[in-house]
């Protein structure tokens, strides 16, 4: 089966949030930036008490309102800065090997995927897990890439579970050998 279709700049950024928000070590790591960071703000207004002569009860006050925005506020924040940075990354240079038209095929030796400029083959035993989401299939090919595939491009469930089939197919036939 082969499947022809575009990626833009947001179908990568998808993926990178996809996958922020599902790593152990980067959901880990958001963890600590939005819990254990606050508490620098715990011990602002004990410093604040000594140098200035506003009493503790407001800068108490400060610090909880400024806790408690960051703790709501920064998982949007985290992602609406990810986002930004990767289009600023990839306005850098030229992309057309991750973004824009490719090609996929499943053969029996594996994933080949054509685009601008490039070709990849990917065996069967590299393939790792498959997610979909509300807009993509996205299949691991190691810890942090996937091929991205937007569900938007199947011309019906049917045919996006047909992909999906072939794909379990050639999995289990290269787990029998």
């Amino acid at each position: 089966m082969e499947i022809s279709y575009s990626l833009n700049e947001q179908d990568y950024i998808d993926f990178n949030l996809y996958h922020i928000n599902h790593s152990d070590t980067l959901k880990k790591s958001l963890m600590i930036q939005r819990y254990v960071l606050p508490l620098i703000f715990f011990i602002i207004p004990f410093v604040a008490t000594r140098v200035t002569d506003i009493p503790l009860w407001y800068w108490t006050s400060v610090s909880m309102v400024a806790i408690v925005v960051w703790m709501i506020f920064y998982p949007r924040y985290f992602k609406w800065e990810i986002s930004k940075r990767l289009v600023k990354m990839l306005k850098e240079g030229k992309n057309d090997v991750m973004l824009g038209h490719r090609s996929l095929s499943l053969t029996s030796q594996g994933i080949i995927e054509h685009s601008v400029g490039s070709e990849s083959k990917t065996s069967w035993d590299v393939v790792g897990n498959i997610y979909e989401t509300k807009d993509y299939l996205f299949i691991y090919i190691s810890s942090v890439s996937a091929y991205i595939v937007p569900i938007r491009i199947f011309e019906s469930m049917e045919h996006k579970e047909k992909f999906l089939k072939e794909i379990d197919d050639y999995k289990a036939m290269e787990k029998e050998n």
